[in-house]
């Protein structure tokens, strides 16, 4: 069963250092990176928003790090996934209609392996909790280096039965703006993707306003923009060909890679093209990475 609070308490937690770069990684609180600190010439740059809490609920997470989306990435309408000529029923989001963000960074994650810049950790999700029928099983590996810091993703249907999936990342970035080339914006309703249009943007800003943005067709790259120094060049590897961007009143920057737009299961189930919906069969692994090297 999934814990009703997330622990993040300093003795729980893990220190990875390399060179200048510290890393903060909460293993029991959604194997979440809480912080990660890089000594600069000018200062200590926090590049992402510092969790500074120790204890959440599971479903109230604080807005900031960074996590991992699985298995499924963003929402699903209504907690109600269309699959296979069923409509299948998941928890909800605790006081809100859909459900949000999977279940991994709500889960307690075991500790595989450490060493001083590197931490694996993984998390088995067993049939039928919160809701989900299939069994899972998630790897996470990371690695600091001198030039930043790589994240890997392994998600493995663990279940007798075909299941859809995804994976995505979730940074909470204390950047000002960002730019990226993606070919496709989807319209989207209260943050619930509709169908896909042509974009024609290719910068966006941290602005006082609260905004979201869900695009396809992303060339893989992103460079993410701070008002002085140095800033971070994002790249993916695997099937990350969706992004999404959110802004919530200039508190944070948000640039999550995923491997399907939100809502993908009923959007795919609807006729959508280009949802990016994956499906694994018995045994097989979804493999993801995403690496942030600092870009002067």
């Amino acid at each position: 069963m999934m814990p009703p609070w997330m622990d993040a308490e300093p003795d729980r937690c893990l220190t990875l250092n390399q060179g200048p770069h510290r890393v903060r990684v909460a293993p029991a609180a959604g194997g979440r990176i809480l912080n990660w600190t890089t000594d600069l010439p000018e200062g200590p740059r926090e590049w992402l928003v510092p969790i500074e809490a120790t204890n959440w609920p599971a479903h109230e997470w604080p807005k900031g790090g960074l996590f991992p989306l699985a298995p499924f990435s963003n929402r699903i309408r209504d907690a109600r996934l269309r699959w296979e000529g069923r409509t299948l029923k998941v928890d909800p989001l605790p006081g809100h209609p859909h459900a949000l963000h999977g279940q991994a960074q709500r889960m307690a994650w075991n500790v595989i392996q450490t060493e001083a810049d590197l931490a694996v950790l993984e998390v088995h999700h067993p049939a039928g909790d919160d809701g989900w029928p299939w069994a899972w099983s998630l790897r996470q590996t990371i690695r600091l280096s001198v030039e930043g810091l790589d994240i890997e993703l392994a998600l493995r249907n663990q279940d007798p039965r075909r299941m859809p999936a995804g994976l995505g990342l979730h940074p909470y970035f204390t950047a000002c703006g960002t730019r990226l080339d993606a070919t496709t914006d989807w319209a989207h309703e209260q943050e619930l993707a509709l169908f896909p249009r042509p974009n024609r943007q290719d910068s966006w800003q941290r602005t006082d306003t609260t905004w979201t943005a869900f695009l396809s067709g992303w060339s893989g790259h992103a460079a993410i923009q701070w008002p002085s120094g140095p800033g971070l060049a994002l790249r993916v590897r695997g099937p990350l060909d969706h992004v999404v961007l959110h802004c919530n009143a200039g508190r944070y920057l948000c640039v999550e890679p995923a491997t399907h737009v939100c809502d993908a299961v009923n959007l795919a189930a609807a006729g959508a093209p280009g949802t990016g919906l994956i499906t694994l069969d018995p045994g097989e692994t979804l493999s993801v990475g995403m690496t942030l090297n600092i870009q002067r």
